[in-house]
């Protein structure tokens, strides 16, 4: 006889489950920030944890979006609102690693030129993956409305 979960039960269930799952990915992303810039090592020494961390980051990614589930659930303003903040964010993390990791001259008007052109092309860029991703998204979740 199959044993019957009370809703709760499972809820809660999925609520730890899914805490786990953030507290590692998180520690991933530390793990790579440290042996990059503390232990200062070369990606060849941890590539194997930042392949896994960027597969699962893909992966979570691209199946909320095929599931209908990407930011479907908030007003307009708040998904505009937080594709602003996180190509703001993401546009200045790129920006400072780029800055660290190459020979850039600030004091060159040149390099100062690159330096802001792909901060802007990458922001362009974040900006344009996220709207398609949260119209994928909501066309799916439309899809299974009508279904």
């Amino acid at each position: 006889m199959k044993k019957i979960e009370d809703e709760r039960v499972i809820i809660e269930k999925r609520k730890i489950n899914s805490r786990a799952f953030s507290y590692v990915f998180i520690g991933l992303w530390l793990i790579i920030l440290y042996r990059q810039f503390i232990l200062d090592q070369h990606i060849s020494k941890y590539i194997d944890v930042f392949a896994l961390t960027i597969g699962i980051s893909f992966y979570v990614t691209l199946r909320n979006v095929f599931k209908g589930l990407y930011q479907t659930y908030r007003k307009k303003e708040t998904k505009k609102r937080n594709m602003i903040i996180g190509a703001t964010v993401g546009t200045a993390t790129f920006t400072v690693v780029n800055y660290i990791m190459s020979d850039y001259n600030l004091s060159n008007i040149k390099d100062l030129g690159m330096l802001i052109l792909s901060g802007f092309i990458f922001f362009v860029a974040w900006t344009g993956a996220q709207y398609f991703l949260i119209r994928k998204s909501e066309k799916k979740a439309d899809e299974e409305i009508k279904e």
